[in-house]
């Protein structure tokens, strides 16, 4: 009979363990080997139990901590052999996957036994981390919003905060990392105008805990806030209060700017007929303002509807005033597509900032032709979904500019021709080729060949400049040897150096140097950085000219050891018509249209420029063009 209890007392436990929720594994203390398994157990790490009998514990664990975990265990006489711990299990397949372990300690027989009762955590996990990502999601959203928002527990604790409110308030760091309502409030207290108000409503809350609030605050720095409160539900469910805050101060400066224009009509008005008289003829004098503004003015919606739009832009459009009241306007349908994109990306910074920068467009009369426009949008004050617009038409200032580029391009050419003569006329006289000359004279003509070539270099540069800025120069991009440009350039003005007693010396540069680029403007380039660096070189000096391949790129320096440019000038030095306001600079000369045009031709040409400068030591300027391809046949 006790024989038969004892195997079904066998057979019930084995059958209660195979059937546990839970893996069971029963392990020896003192060799740490498997002498058991349930059915659990097998399945989750993919082994029969009698590949498991006898294994080592530390087969199918692939945590480091498991080995600290063990002898912790073991040496914690207080723990009583019982711990729970998560850790990662490894099946026979190779894959590891998170457990969570209870650990219990077993003695028969003079043996001592850990029997581990384990769960498979990876969806737990899964959910967990689902979880932060959820919230991070929310808090994100939360910063994202134009609202201060503020949320509490039933206890009062601080749950959540946003930025906006943060900043709103200005709450110190240590006061948002406490949480503390208490604190919190009486901060937002201390801000507060009159806070009796507020904090009567805080009161009303107590004793209704559902109540809804709104309350206008005023702050001493004059801001204005709506705040509004609400409870929080979860599943139907109060689990706090949410508070959200809007700065509304624009909207109340508006408000009272308007109060205080109403006043003052009220108190010139003696009787109500004549105040309504006087409003309605301020209405027409302002819509007759509007309709005689040179600007086109409109205002639309999001959608790029126009609801409204004065004389000037319909005629603009070349629409009715009928045809618009009847059947409206689409702004996007009058403009190109260009402006489509521009149009959008005004919008954006609308939505953000409240207005936009102008741009430059096309609108497309009803039928069918394009005048050039700038554009100006703003948010409509009060309204989240309209805005106003201000157009400007430009064909008149588009004539002028051509007319301007046409003179001066006609001037600076006709300028060429005589400029030519006079100066290869001067040039005869200083060789002598009239006979000799007083040393007076000879001085005298000296000065005006050199003012005639600096005029002439004047005129050259303008014609650049125009022709940049109407988009006729010629970039031609094509491979050239960069080295023996240098040197070309260097041979060009070689002869102006030695008129500044200053050499040029090209240190260093690789063997080959295949570029991408304009050789003609290339040498612009140089000229333009050379003559700089001889001019602004002390007597005798040497001006240092390098190339260095950057990974596919060739960086060429022009490297002088003058005076250095000065800290105030350095943001103006590739601008238009910039010249440093020192006296060596003066003394030298230039158009100060230069290191504009060659900033530009590097840019075009797909490369960068820029300088290095040690004010007393000298400067460094460089450039950078894009290597060619190497060929077999390049030497």
């Amino acid at each position: 009979m006790s024989q038969s209890v004892a195997v079904l007392n066998h057979g019930l436990l084995r059958h209660i363990i195979n059937h546990s929720r839970e893996a069971i594994l029963v392990v020896d203390m003192q060799h740490m080997v498997l002498v058991d398994a349930n059915q659990l157990a097998c399945l989750m790490l993919a082994y029969t139990r009698d590949e498991l009998l006898g294994s080592p514990l530390a087969n199918i664990e692939c945590s480091l901590q498991d080995v600290f975990f063990w002898e912790a265990l073991r040496a914690d006489a207080q723990a009583e052999g019982r711990a729970v711990a998560e850790s990662e299990w490894i099946n026979r397949h190779g894959v590891s996957f998170p457990v969570e372990k209870r650990v219990s300690t077993f003695a028969d027989s003079g043996k001592e036994f850990f029997i581990i009762h384990a769960e498979d955590i990876t969806h737990r996990r899964e959910l967990v981390d689902g979880h932060v990502h959820l919230v991070a999601q929310l808090q994100s959203s939360l910063d994202a919003t134009a609202e201060g928002i503020l949320s509490i527990d039933l206890n009062g604790n601080v749950v959540n905060i946003n930025q906006r409110f943060s900043s709103m308030w200005q709450l110190r760091d240590e006061l948002l990392a406490s949480r503390d309502e208490v604190q919190m409030f009486a901060h937002l207290k201390h801000a507060l105008q009159d806070a009796d108000g507020f904090f009567a409503s805080l009161e009303k809350i107590k004793d209704d805990p559902n109540l809804e609030t709104e309350d206008l605050m005023t702050l001493k720095d004059g801001r204005y806030f709506i705040c509004v409160s609400k409870p929080e539900f979860m599943r139907d469910r109060r689990v706090g209060r949410v508070f959200s805050v809007r700065d509304i101060t624009q909207m109340k400066e508006a408000e009272c700017s308007l109060v205080a224009a109403r006043d003052a009509a009220e108190r010139a008005s003696k009787e109500k007929s004549r105040m309504l008289e006087a409003l309605l003829i301020s209405e027409s004098r302002l819509r007759r303002l509007v309709n005689s503004s040179l600007i086109g003015i409109m205002q639309g919606n999001l959608s790029g509807r126009l609801t409204e739009a004065n004389d000037v832009l319909l005629q603009l459009a070349g629409v009715q005033r009928r045809e618009f009241v009847e059947s409206g306007m689409s702004w996007l349908e009058r403009t190109t597509e260009e402006s489509h994109t521009l149009h959008q990306n005004a919008m954006a910074e609308i939505r953000q900032h409240g207005q936009a920068r102008p741009y430059e467009g096309e609108l497309i009369r009803k039928d069918g032709q394009r005048i050039p426009v700038m554009v100006g949008l703003a948010q409509l004050e009060g309204s989240l979904e309209e805005w106003v617009g201000f157009v400007l038409d430009l064909t008149e200032q588009r004539k002028a500019d051509r007319i301007k580029s046409e003179f001066i391009s006609v001037v600076s050419h006709e300028l060429r021709t005589p400029l030519t003569s006079i100066r290869g006329a001067l040039g005869l006289l200083e060789s002598g080729v009239a006979g000799e000359l007083t040393a007076k004279t000879m001085q005298l003509i000296k000065v005006a060949h050199r003012n005639c070539q600096r005029l002439g270099v004047l005129v050259n540069d303008i014609l650049d400049m125009e022709k940049l800025a109407s988009g006729k120069m010629v970039i031609n991009i094509e491979r050239f040897d960069l080295v023996a440009v240098t040197r070309q350039a260097i041979e060009a003005n070689a002869g102006y150096a030695q008129a500044l007693n200053v050499r040029y010396c090209f240190t260093g540069h690789p063997e080959n140097a295949w570029a991408m680029g304009d050789n003609v403007r290339v040498m612009q380039v140089f000229a333009n950085l050379l003559s700089n660096a001889a001019k602004f070189s002390p007597n005798g000096a040497e001006v240092q000219i390098r190339i260095t391949d950057n990974a596919g790129i060739y960086k060429v320096e022009v490297e002088d050891h003058g005076q250095g440019i000065p800290e105030t000038f350095r943001d103006q030095v590739f601008k238009k018509f910039a010249q440093a306001d020192g006296t060596n600079t003066r003394q030298q000369g230039g158009t100060g249209l230069g290191l504009n045009i060659t900033k530009t031709f590097v840019e075009k040409m797909g490369g960068e420029i820029g300088f290095e400068t040690d004010e007393g030591k000298g400067s460094i300027f460089w450039f950078t063009l894009l290597a060619s391809a190497h060929r077999r046949h390049d030497r």
